[in-house]
């Protein structure tokens, strides 16, 4: 069953959307530094880069597109405030039997 959506909650739900797509891209990032995949500062760098390309306003309305541009590039300045990478805690992986560490 359709749930009618008022007018006014459309900024919300486009709120909800940007966050949701920023957060993913970022989440990528942090499990490829948590894994020791990538340096800190390379995943900086690379979510600023998507954060550029996502502000292009070619795919989107101009405004959701600076927004989601702006909403990326503040996840990478969190790597920055986050410190060199030998303060993060390292992952360590290993071979599980039937669900038994």
């Amino acid at each position: 069953m359709e749930t009618p959506v008022e007018p006014k909650d459309f900024a919300e739900i486009v709120d909800t959307l940007i966050e949701a797509q920023a957060m993913l891209a970022s989440s990528i990032y942090v499990d490829l530094v948590n894994l020791g995949l990538i340096d800190a500062d390379a995943a900086g760098r690379r979510l600023h880069a998507l954060g550029d390309i996502a502000a292009s306003p070619l795919q989107r309305h101009p405004e959701v597109a600076a927004a989601l541009g702006n909403r990326i590039r503040s996840y990478a300045e969190g790597f920055e405030r986050a410190g060199p990478d030998r303060a993060r805690p390292r992952a360590r992986l290993r071979i599980v039997n039937g669900g038994k560490a």
